[in-house]
């Protein structure tokens, strides 16, 4: 057995061999998956936006001092874009069972990010999903369940026969639910936090769910849309940001993202607060917003480097995929938003709180 150091990665040769074959293998599939109706390439994975919601992120003023870096080395608010999606390839009915994605876009962060197309960029990215372990082992297990995904049912059989682990693991993240705001979300995956520390992250909402599908005759293909737009017209949502420290590198290890962390092993500790204020959500804006947002974790800061086989994965073809796909669509090179003081504007909350109007500008 290998011997195991906490906070440690330990990369396998090859790796980034099968990174490149998974990146070129994705641009076939965003390429087979070109929407005919207006003619753009699509996402190949989340391909289907819920909502894109405005934010801030104010980080606790009473945190560890071991868990101060990077955006929580201070007691700071962050304006911030929020990005709900279904993490399927193809766009669905809401009422599909799948996992979702939380990512939250900070601005206003200073530092040089790990991207290395955008190392100068003031943001910074989190993503989640509503799953604690991922739906595979390390990237090219993810390969092998991409290719089942694209081929035929004996390849998608085949997948789950010789992967049995990982295809349980996807079965049984596919749900349904009635409101993402009220959901809690994990990383799945591991992080730096500061010189030294391992983490995972979560962000829980102070009331957890109590909505209801609405029945099939009254709900329509974008729901969850709909109950974030209800919700957020109506009141705010807090959500509470959580890290969860590694402290056993065999119960708890960095390299295999199925395994999840034992929140009685190492509980999740509280480091900031999410506060989601009143707005409008489903307007032709927001739509865009939420469309075009990119989120990468590797969009960050060294102090929050990505850990583990399968984010050194995502480094290559995220960045390689997400740069074919606006080629392919005409899209300028990207560009991160930016925050000023009328950020909140149109929620009608500006000036609601010291936080809320240190906010942004659009881009």
């Amino acid at each position: 057995m290998r011997q195991l150091e906490l906070y440690q990665e330990y990369p396998d040769p090859g790796e980034e061999v099968v990174a490149q074959e998974l990146a070129e293998y994705l641009k076939h599939v965003v390429v087979a998956r070109k929407n005919y109706l207006s003619g753009a390439t699509q996402r190949d994975v989340h391909g289907k936006s819920v909502a894109a919601l405005k934010a801030e992120l104010v980080v606790d003023d009473d945190i560890k001092p071991e868990f101060r870096y990077g955006v929580f080395a201070q007691k700071k608010s962050y304006p911030c874009w929020i990005r709900l999606s279904n993490s399927g390839q193809h766009p669905a009915k809401d009422h599909k069972p799948d996992i979702r994605g939380f990512a939250i876009k900070l601005m206003g962060v200073a530092g040089v990010k790990l991207h290395p197309e955008q190392p100068l960029a003031t943001t910074h990215d989190f993503t989640f999903l509503t799953t604690k372990d991922f739906f595979s082992k390390d990237t090219a297990q993810f390969f092998d369940l991409i290719k089942a995904l694209n081929g035929n049912l004996f390849t998608f059989l085949w997948f789950g026969l010789t992967n049995p682990l990982a295809a349980l693991a996807g079965v049984l993240g596919m749900k349904r639910y009635a409101n993402l705001l009220e959901v809690q979300f994990w990383s799945t995956t591991p992080y730096r936090l500061g010189p030294t520390l391992a983490v995972k992250y979560s962000v829980k909402p102070r009331v957890m769910g109590r909505s209801e599908i609405p029945p099939a005759y009254a709900r329509g293909r974008n729901y969850l849309r709909e109950a974030a737009a209800k919700t957020l017209r109506e009141s705010e949502v807090i959500f509470d940001f959580f890290v969860q420290v590694q402290v056993d590198p065999f119960r708890q290890p960095i390299e295999n993202g199925l395994k999840i962390w034992s929140e009685r092993l190492s509980p999740l500790q509280k480091v900031a607060t999410i506060r989601i204020p009143t707005q409008e959500v489903d307007t032709p804006e927001r739509n865009w917003w939420a469309e075009n947002l990119s989120m990468n974790a590797w969009h960050a800061l060294e102090d929050h480097r990505p850990l583990g086989d399968l984010n050194r994965g995502r480094r290559l073809t995220y960045l390689e995929v997400a740069k074919f796909r606006r080629t392919r669509n005409l899209l300028p090179p990207l560009a991160e938003p930016v925050a000023g003081p009328d950020f909140f504007d149109d929620t009608g909350l500006a000036g609601r709180s010291p936080a809320l109007a240190a906010g942004g500008s659009r881009s």
